[in-house]
């Protein structure tokens, strides 16, 4: 049994992850599952096989704080933070030098600007339908056939990326099909894509930047996707060592940031 667990919740529009931190802010478990249509059991499914792994049970939580798009189901949460909030704690611990943050999930896509003590400067989200998301590219494989992992593997095939322009899901999914009748390079098609995701990010930035950090589930799964921004943002492109937890990592932070016992440790020392 352990006390003391600090726990963060990500009730995202695709996927719920969780992460467990002990009281010296030291990883102990974490899950991911897809948040389906029943937000209640994918909590208590991540939250089980985290507590799991940590070796605790629910009466070993002192502090949770939930964060993503339906962190109002987390009914024992203690708190309840922004996705902006908790990606940028989550990117600035993996890495302390990240001032700009790209966070891409599977409903939105959202531009995050923080100073040297990790304050929130500037944030901007993408309000074009689903472009510059995950459910955008995986409409789109599903018109193709095939799964997100598949269109990745084959876009990282291509040599010339085919450049697809529309913004809207259903107009983008026209202009593809257009496209294999044109007899274009599937592998190039593909690519396009992640570029043209890439594309819409790079229009949220209001300025230049050097380095940019980026989390989310589809920069996790989709490496094309991040060799797209590296390009488009002709800068250095920081990924976080486990971009889908990085809401959920940061929500445990602050949870031990939160709690009393860490704060009174701070305050003797």
């Amino acid at each position: 049994m352990r006390e003391n667990l600090f726990i963060g919740i990500d009730v995202g529009s695709s996927a719920t992850k969780c992460v467990i931190l002990d009281n010296t802010g030291t990883w102990l478990g974490h899950h991911v599952v897809s948040s389906g249509v029943n937000y209640a059991d994918a909590i208590d499914t991540v939250v089980s096989h985290a507590l799991l792994q940590a070796e605790g049970s629910k009466k070993d939580i002192a502090y949770c704080v939930s964060t993503g798009y339906g962190r109002k189901h987390v009914t024992f949460s203690d708190r309840f933070v922004t996705e902006i909030t908790a990606h940028a704690r989550g990117a600035r611990e993996w890495n302390p030098s990240v001032r700009n943050i790209i966070d891409i999930g599977g409903q939105d896509t959202k531009y995050i600007r923080i100073d040297d003590n990790g304050q929130l400067i500037d944030y901007r989200m993408n309000a074009k339908c689903a472009a510059g998301t995950g459910t955008f590219l995986e409409s789109i494989a599903v018109k193709l056939g095939m799964t997100l992992s598949e269109l990745d593997e084959l876009a990282l095939k291509s040599t010339a990326p085919t450049l697809v322009n529309s913004y809207c899901t259903v107009f983008a999914g026209t202009e593809v099909i257009e496209r294999i009748k044109e007899g274009q390079s599937p592998e190039d098609i593909a690519m396009g894509l992640f570029h043209s995701i890439a594309s819409r990010v790079k229009e949220m930035i209001p300025c230049s930047v050097e380095t940019v950090g980026v989390t989310g589930g589809v920069v996790e799964h989709c490496r094309a996707l991040v060799i797209a921004l590296e390009e488009a943002l002709s800068g250095a492109i920081i990924e976080a060592p486990m971009p889908q937890h990085a809401g959920a990592y940061g929500a445990a932070l602050l949870a031990l940031e939160s709690n009393p016992i860490f704060e009174s440790k701070v305050d003797h020392a």
